[in-house]
């Protein structure tokens, strides 16, 4: 089967989990590219996942050999990355929220039909260790039929050094809002 080739947009903090299984869980995806607005950050990840290119987002929009672009971007760039990914007519996956507002989402989803392209979005990060054991024992029959789940996430606020700057935090888009 042909790889699906694959640029990501935005490698900060949560980039490592979808670089790390994009490029070793998944056989049929071909990280190509990784960009993000500090070069040095791109140039980090690609480093240490093995993908071949950091670039700008511009160059990896350009790239014709990239059909699927990943963004990873701040909440609140979503409505015009996505926007740009899909007039580079690639289809798009997203990182949450999908859009901020129901004019974003409507923005999106028409562009995305205009050009026959695809919209991904997660619920939560579905490629993480957590989600996808559970996603393994569910596909191998360990726990039976599920009907219905939910689910429980605490934390106790910013984490980590993604954020230095903990207003950013607490704008339109962010999970605890």
């Amino acid at each position: 089967m042909e790889k699906v080739k694959v640029g990501v947009i935005g490698c900060g903090r949560i980039s490592g989990i979808y670089l790390k299984t994009c490029t070793q869980v998944f056989d049929i995806l071909d990280v190509v590219a990784c960009a993000d607005l500090v070069p040095e950050l791109a140039q980090t990840q690609a480093q240490e996942y093995g993908v071949p290119r950091a670039c700008t987002a511009e160059e990896l929009l350009a790239d014709p050999e990239i059909e699927i672009v990943v963004d990873l971007t701040v909440p609140w760039a979503h409505p015009e990355v996505n926007r740009a990914i899909r007039n580079a007519g690639k289809h798009v996956y997203t990182e949450k929220p999908f859009a901020l507002t129901a004019e974003d989402a409507d923005s999106v989803l028409d562009l995305a039909r205009e050009k026959g392209l695809r919209v991904g979005s997660a619920p939560d990060t579905f490629l993480g260790g957590g989600l996808q054991t559970c996603r393994k024992l569910i596909d191998d029959g360990a726990i039976g039929t599920p009907y219905a789940a939910s689910g429980l996430i605490l934390m106790r606020g910013p984490y980590g050094t993604a954020r230095p700057n903990f207003q950013s935090f607490l704008q339109l888009g962010w999970d605890p809002l």
